[in-house]
């Protein structure tokens, strides 16, 4: 019988041979935010994004001014629960500035995966229906591969998609999920005032989904992989809990760092194997504390930051390290 991993494994192939667009990228010249998991909704109370919106707006600018790319990794928009088009309509304001990355030119600062949830995109006419007065022409892509070099010497690839592909519910019968939850899950969600997604309340679901993306990336030298889909933050490929541990450890914060926030947030503790870099989750754009969490790569690092306080958004860079290092760690042995 084949296993979920290998399921997970066979199908993360397939976009990485077959359905990934692939660039060249100098180590010096990268500057990008990566952000995953929005869950727009229609503003009810079923709408993950809703009380995220300020923050997230508030990341947006910052990023505009300092010049970064926008990189949305899939589950841009609530597709299971909502049609598209009352959800364009409700977040026509957020789309207009993102709208403002995907037109940038010289350089381009823009680009768009689909996601589980936002399943519509694979379709390029329901993209250029719904989307395309937003996308200055870009479209919609499931898997980017980017060879990272520095001063011309190959360094490695990143290797990003949403991370979805391979699982029963999300890839191969999402047609049947998506019934499921906007049918019978989201009626529920909108008389309770409950927000939230598959697999990010599923927490086994998202610690054996965690372990099968681990040793994808594991298993291929020279790559690093970067996905959404679990809104549960990987580092270095340790779950959140074992990299602020590890920080707490090597630096000797206190104990009681993001404590509270992983056990509200993120829940149950996951234990991956951290042997190789080689694994990296954006978290999400949808936390239930109005926070949301990212990748940057800028000036040659990498680093995993979270955004929060609707009030007063306020960056903090949770965790860094050398992008350079990062790939070396997990380049092919000689």
């Amino acid at each position: 019988m084949t296993t979920y991993a290998e399921n997970v494994s066979k199908r993360l192939d397939q976009v990485r041979a077959s359905n990934s667009l692939q660039q060249v990228r100098e180590l010096g010249d990268l500057r990008l935010i990566l952000l995953s998991d929005l869950h727009k909704g229609v503003r009810d109370g079923a709408d993950d994004f809703r009380r995220c919106e300020q923050v997230y707006l508030a990341a947006l600018e910052h990023y505009w001014q300092q010049g970064y790319e926008l990189w949305l990794i899939g589950d841009v928009e609530e597709l299971w629960e909502n049609l598209p088009q009352p959800v364009i309509d409700a977040y026509e304001n957020v789309l207009h500035r993102e709208q403002s990355f995907a037109e940038a030119r010289q350089p381009d600062r823009y680009i768009r995966f689909v996601g589980n949830h936002d399943l519509n995109w694979y379709d390029s006419r329901q993209v250029m229906r719904y989307l395309g007065p937003f996308l200055g022409g870009k479209q919609v892509i499931e898997g980017l591969r980017v060879t990272v070099t520095d001063r011309g010497q190959e360094l490695g690839e990143l290797f990003l998609v949403h991370g979805h592909q391979g699982t029963l519910d999300s890839d191969h019968l999402s047609g049947l999920s998506l019934l499921v939850v906007r049918y019978i899950w989201r009626p529920i969600q909108r008389l309770l005032n409950i927000p939230s997604s598959t697999p990010s309340n599923n927490f086994q679901l998202k610690k054996r989904h965690e372990l099968a993306m681990y040793s994808y990336a594991a298993g291929q030298p020279g790559t690093v992989l970067i996905a959404g889909h679990t809104h549960h933050p990987v580092w270095e490929g340790l779950s959140f809990q074992q990299a602020m541990e590890k920080t707490i450890r090597a630096e000797g914060l206190p104990s009681a760092t993001g404590k509270q926030w992983i056990e509200e947030e993120i829940g149950g503790e996951i234990v991956l194997p951290g042997e190789k870099p080689c694994y990296f989750n954006t978290g999400c754009c949808s936390f239930g504390d109005s926070t949301i969490t990212g990748i940057e790569i800028e000036g040659g690092e990498i680093r995993l930051v979270r955004w929060g306080d609707p009030n007063n958004p306020t960056r903090t860079a949770l965790f860094g390290a050398d992008l350079a290092q990062v790939l070396r760690a997990v380049a092919p042995e000689e």
